[in-house]
């Protein structure tokens, strides 16, 4: 199972199914005593379909694990392990949702990361103007010297050389939340994105636009203009969403779903 019982000393067989989990979170979310009848509808509501006698075996087995608490007749309810496991449960249904969401697949998935990314990254940018220091400038200069040499002789970019621009640019910000969800957007499951969003701007013809915008930005950081760096990204990526859409119309979005599953 589950993290839900890591409290625990141990983690017997009949915690296997993540059932348990549901009982947990079933007597969290009504909040006060709850009996096995009450947790049996409330899960089949769910469409989870377990007998008031099952549940109330389950439940005995959460009272020995030290997870539920039961309070006389009134029923069960968790105990402060039971609220850490919850809690757990939560955040791990969380980051799972979180990495499901951030999959790109079609071209509004495309479209759906380079929005985040809007709302993300110009923030990270803002913080790590503040902390950069001279040796991570000098790092993305270098990185951006090597898209211009590659543009300038009409080469093919390594696929991810954007992106490791980005995720140099946001390495020195040091807001914690801001970094995980950097971290999600700039993953190195993305690189195929990068790989495709190259293709549509050579067809454009507007590779060395990108790079002279990661120069601006870069100088902006170098000056230790936060405002103006975030705004830079900003537009740097607004510019790359009407790239994609620009496409899509030109084409159609099968095309960019095409480019998104070459290896």
């Amino acid at each position: 199972m589950s993290e839900a019982v890591h409290d625990a000393p141990s983690m017997p067989s009949w915690l296997d199914d993540n059932t348990s989990d549901a009982l947990l979170i079933a007597i969290d979310e009504v909040g006060s005593p709850v009996g096995a009848r009450q947790i049996s509808a409330a899960l089949a509501e769910r469409g989870r379909h377990l007998s008031e006698s099952t549940v109330a075996r389950r439940l005995r087995h959460l009272d020995a694990e030290g997870l539920t608490l039961q309070i006389g007749v009134k029923g069960r309810v968790l105990t402060d392990a039971g609220n850490r496991a919850v809690e757990r449960l939560r955040r791990t249904s969380r980051s799972a949702s979180l990495v499901s969401a951030s999959e790109v697949r079609t071209a509004q998935d495309v479209v759906n990361l380079l929005k985040a990314r809007r709302a993300i990254e110009p923030e990270a940018v803002r913080d790590a103007t503040t902390h950069i220091s001279d040796a991570e400038l000098a790092a993305l200069s270098t990185v951006v010297a090597e898209h211009r040499n590659r543009a300038s002789a009409k080469e093919r970019p390594p696929r991810d050389i954007a992106l490791t621009f980005h995720r140099l640019l946001s390495a020195p910000a040091q807001n914690p939340l801001v970094q995980a969800m950097v971290g999600i957007v700039l993953d190195d499951s993305h690189d195929h994105v990068e790989a495709a969003l190259d293709v549509i701007l050579e067809a454009h013809h507007h590779s060395a636009v990108s790079v002279s915008e990661h120069e601006a930005i870069i100088e902006a950081m170098a000056q230790r203009d936060a405002e103006r760096a975030a705004d830079l990204m900003r537009a740097h990526l607004d510019r790359l969403l009407e790239e994609v859409d620009t496409f899509i119309t030109r084409y159609d979005s099968e095309l960019l779903e095409r480019l998104l599953r070459l290896p």
